[in-house]
């Protein structure tokens, strides 16, 4: 590791403090005493004028060396030694490669910058993006935005990065604004301030500098200052109570940065300067009449908001007079220094203030914990570490609290009665994520699936949409949406109206992937019996609509902004839980990726070992499928022969059925239930004794269960007898119809299911019989499943559905291997095998 010349003198005096006092060392380091200050001043007296003020300079780099910045970026670090940097978009590992590099030309460790508002995947390549502000605005409470401060903090801190430039805590109140938009929390100046602490608080628990931006608000603009200079001409009263408010919480709440946008505000700053440069606004406003003490950074001074108002040499001098710390982003960073330090010879500048404001940046780098040097960032699993499943389920957790339910005429969701009832999906533009939607639709029942990809003409629209005139539900998707105000939201008028008149007296579920802004441009939206807004097209969005349609998962999210006739705050709500759901609940504290990986290994040594050719494992914690996982020739939708588990799922549940309704006893004979032939020892056989398979046609009670088809035969007789059916409509007709069992059928060699269809079942039995809202099963009967269920629970070929009511734990895992082939059987322990390692995990 390259120790910075500093370094020395640092780790002496830190040595020195920690015998002498208790100092706190955390990710989130804060001098504790005058000490590290002494620390501080030992380095600025140390330092050059130019050094000083290179310090307060942040420069942009990528990882392409070839890249006109990054050669810059590079130049700048080892010759003028700026005191930070700034990523822009890169490949995750040459990312972090530069980033070492940089790190070890730096005389002083560099503060190592990015703007991710969403998270590190903002800037760097492979890592799991979180959602946008506006959406996390749908959220009925600021505790996940929290979470996802402090795991954009996590992530932020594992690539060396030390602050993020994030939140936005301007107010949306322009529909039309350009470049804030879908960045902001919302309209409710209340809930912009709040989430936005709640960021701030996160990243800062994790060690990670935030940023409250852009002062002094720039949501009601319509012009981008990337590209020109806003003007903000609202009256002084009216930007101090609305626009400044999130600004005063955020303050009052610790934030370390502000930055300061580039906006033309004559009500603030006569001269028609941008703010970012404006001393009326920075020094007056922010910190003499907001008393804010901590760093104020200027926007990137490279955006035509402010790059045109001078030359970029003297942007940054004039950035300096008004009060900003850090300059980010400059041109021409040599001349710019050249200019300052000329300001500060000349006693323009005072050495006093020019002290104070490096010393700032000092503090800020000891403040975390990189002024006494840093090690380089470690590769050992950087990717794992930067995409853990708690993240993945973090984001899961969001989705489902705040996609919004806008419509729900006549209750339309969540569907309960699956028993007759058609579906069809139709996704529009679904190159990304239809697919995903439909396979998770696909989940709870049959699905007539139709995906229409790329720029499909009217035609083939419409002849889609007569495909599926004659469907019970009908379940509409906007995939390809924009968020861009400016382009309309490229919604096609056309093809709406086309999808509105389909809709008109259908039942039809509309699921919006996109910004909430464009619901009024939707044009006779209200015919549509359900209306989705799920805020962008992400996988998380996708599955966490697919639970809402069927109440695995509730509706709590509400409108961040007005849509149309929707107020801000408008959602109807939804109770949740009423199906199973797909995917790690939130604060599972289980390794899930050991978890996989360990019965991952135990089936993949059966499928080399050729016992079977492909598997399906199922796991059910609580009400959420965890793994769901195939293997080999089967996939999860794949029917395989239950073999001996058959009767867990048709003749038990049937049998038991039957008892709840008194039209038999389990402690009935057999022969009084059915006619047997006068000798059949069937005769004096009670049922309850060939459920558990203790009946012996010799008389003898066997000392344990042993399996046998006869007794499944005669059960079989008496369904017959007494429901009038054959015993395979019968179930089919109580159970599978219900429960949108649509991959269970029986065929000549026997019962056929998968691993999905029997956690439903069992899902039903663990609800007392009710699933969706619906009695499937009589309660008694679900209560008598339980009871018996263990003796129809295994197979000869190691499949199993094995339950664990202590630890809320269901094991599924079916096989293709024949019950008959010796090497087949060999596999018989593997389903103890897997339920060991559950037991071992949990």
């Amino acid at each position: 590791m390259k120790i910075p010349q500093f370094s020395f003198l640092v780790v002496a005096l830190h040595i020195t403090s920690l015998f002498c006092t208790n100092v706190t060392l955390a990710q989130n380091y804060i001098p504790a005493d005058s000490r590290d200050s002494r620390v501080v001043e030992n380095i600025l007296e140390r330092m050059s004028v130019r050094e000083k003020i290179a310090q307060l300079f942040i420069v942009a780099f990528s990882s392409d060396t070839n890249d006109r910045s990054t050669v810059e970026a590079i130049e700048m670090v080892k010759n003028e030694r700026v005191g930070g940097v700034i990523l822009m978009n890169s490949p995750l590992t040459p990312a972090v490669k530069m980033i070492n590099y940089l790190q070890s030309l730096s005389k002083i460790p560099l503060l190592v910058t990015i703007d991710g508002e969403w998270g590190a995947a903002m800037r760097f390549d492979s890592i799991i993006p979180f959602p946008r502000q506006m959406q996390l605005g749908a959220l009925p409470s600021d505790s996940l935005v929290y979470r996802m401060g402090v795991a954009i903090g996590t992530q932020a801190r594992r690539v060396g990065v030390d602050v993020n430039f994030a939140p936005t805590v301007d107010i949306n109140n322009n529909p039309r604004n350009p470049v804030i938009n879908t960045r902001s929390f919302g309209q409710d100046a209340q809930i912009v301030a709040k989430y936005g602490v709640a960021y701030m608080r996160g990243m800062k628990d994790a060690g990670v500098m935030g940023s409250a931006k852009h002062f002094p608000g720039h949501g009601d603009t319509e012009v981008d200052s990337h590209k020109s200079l806003p003007i903000l001409s609202f009256p002084r009263s009216r930007i101090d109570s609305l626009e400044l408010y999130p600004f005063k919480v955020l303050i009052e709440a610790g934030v370390d940065m502000v930055m300061a946008g580039h906006l033309q505000i004559p009500s603030l700053d006569s001269s028609g300067r941008p703010s970012s440069i404006s001393k009326p606004i920075i020094s007056d406003l922010l910190r003499r009449d907001l008393e804010y003490t901590g760093i104020i950074i200027t926007d990137a001074l490279n955006m035509k908001g402010v790059a045109d108002y001078m030359a970029p040499e003297l942007l940054p001098l004039e950035a300096y007079r008004a009060g900003c710390d850090i300059i980010l982003m400059p041109e021409k960073v040599s001349l710019a220094l050249d200019v300052i330090e000329s300001a500060v010879k000349k006693g323009e500048i005072s050495m006093h203030s020019l002290n104070m404001r490096c010393k700032k940046i000092l503090t800020a780098k000891m403040k975390l914990g990189i002024l006494q040097g840093r090690e380089p960032i470690s590769f050992n699993n950087l990717h794992e570490d930067l995409n853990k499943p708690e993240y993945s389920s973090l984001i899961s957790a969001i989705s489902q609290q705040s996609l919004t339910l806008l419509r729900n005429e006549d209750e339309t969701l969540p569907i309960k009665v699956l028993k007759g009832l058609q579906i069809a999906y139709l996704s529009l533009g679904g190159d990304k994520n239809g697919k995903e939607l439909a396979d998770h639709l696909s989940l709870y029942t049959k699905i007539d699936t139709t995906i229409l990809r790329g720029d499909f003409s009217n035609d083939r629209l419409l002849r889609s949409l007569n495909g599926i005139t004659d469907k019970d539900h009908i379940i509409v998707a906007l995939h390809n949406t924009d968020s861009r105000p400016q382009r309309d939201f490229d919604l096609d008028q056309r093809k709406l109206k086309i999808i509105t008149d389909f809709a008109n007296n259908k039942k039809v579920t509309f699921i919006y992937f996109g910004n909430p802004l464009a619901i009024p441009f939707i044009k006779n939206s209200s015919n549509f019996k359900s209306l989705i807004v799920a805020y962008s097209n992400t996988l998380h969005n996708n599955i966490a609509a697919a639970q809402i349609i069927f109440g695995a998962a509730g509706s709590v999210g509400k409108l961040p902004v007005p849509a149309g006739e929707y107020p801000m705050g408008y959602g109807i709500k939804l109770e949740g839980g009423k199906r199973i759901s797909y995917g790690i609940g939130d604060n599972f504290l289980i390794d899930i990726r050991k978890l996989n990986s360990s019965l991952d290994t135990i089936v993949m040594r059966d499928l080399r070992e050729k016992r079977y050719n492909g598997a399906q494992l199922v796991v059910l914690h609580k009400d959420n499928v965890i793994i769901n996982n195939s293997y080999g020739d089967l996939k999860i939708d794949s029917e395989v022969n239950l073999n001996r588990i058959s009767a867990l799922i048709s003749v038990l549940p049937s049998i038991t059925q039957l008892k709840a309704r008194g039209i038999i006893s389990l402690e009935d004979f057999a022969g009084s239930d059915v006619k047997l032939q006068k000798r059949s020892p069937y005769n004096k056989a009670l049922i309850s004794d060939l459920l558990m398979h203790r009946f012996s046609v010799d008389g003898k009670l066997p000392e344990f269960p042993q399996y046998s088809k006869e007794n499944l035969e005669i059960l079989n007789k008496i369904i017959v007898s007494k429901t009038k059916l054959k015993a395979e409509d019968f179930i089919k007709s109580e159970l599978y119809d219900k429960a949108g069992m649509n991959h269970t059928s029986f065929k000549k060699e026997g019962l056929f299911s998968n691993a999905n269809d029997i956690v439903k079942f069992i899902s039903i039995v663990n609800r007392g019989g009710e699933y969706a809202g619906v009695g499937i099963l009589e309660r008694e009967s679900a209560s008598a499943i339980d009871l018996f269920a263990h003796y129809h629970s295994s197979t000869l070929n190691g499949g199993i559905v094995w339950r664990d009511h202590s630890r809320e734990l269901t094991l599924i895992f079916l096989n293709n291997g024949d019950e008959s082939d010796l090497n087949s059987q060999s596999a018989v322990k593997t389903g103890d095998m897997l339920r060991h390692c559950l037991i071992d995990f949990f």
